[in-house]
């Protein structure tokens, strides 16, 4: 018992001591959110202009012919950030956010918006490997 109390106090001194020494106090690091594909269009155009001419700009109207659009099991792969913070809630909270959009590859857009450099602007933002597979396989979508 004598060991666990000592261990304890000792963790705690540390603790604040490294809170005390710390030049700056604590804060919680800012987590990116969905922001919609229309402010990419602000910076990027001709990229949004060319999304139209994709499968992906129009993949929500087939789930919504099936009376799937609703569907749990069918949004993820048919609209952008499905269940996270600022993507797709429902068509009738988040209309914006139907279909894949940009940040469906590239994540969420908030701390890219926000970005003071260049450089730091393109590190916001990346696709993960093996990500198309997580639409794009036969165990979600049979026969697909």
């Amino acid at each position: 018992m004598k060991r666990f109390i000592i261990t304890i106090a000792t963790g705690l001194f540390a603790f604040y001591s490294g809170i005390l020494s710390a030049p700056y106090v604590w804060a919680e690091e800012e987590k990116a959110t969905y922001v919609g594909m229309e402010k990419c269009t602000e910076c990027h155009p001709e990229h949004v202009e060319s999304y139209y001419s994709w499968k992906y700009s129009k993949n929500f109207r087939i789930i919504q012919m099936r009376k799937k659009d609703h569907d749990p099991n069918c949004l993820p792969c048919h609209v952008t950030g499905y269940g996270k913070e600022g993507g797709f809630a429902s068509v009738e909270e988040t209309p914006r956010m139907v279909n894949k959009q940009c940040e469906s590859c590239h994540g969420p857009a908030s701390l890219h918006l926000k970005a003071p450099t260049k450089l730091e602007h393109q590190m916001t933002l990346s696709i993960p490997q093996n990500l198309c597979t997580t639409c794009h396989s036969g165990h979600k979508h049979p026969g697909y």
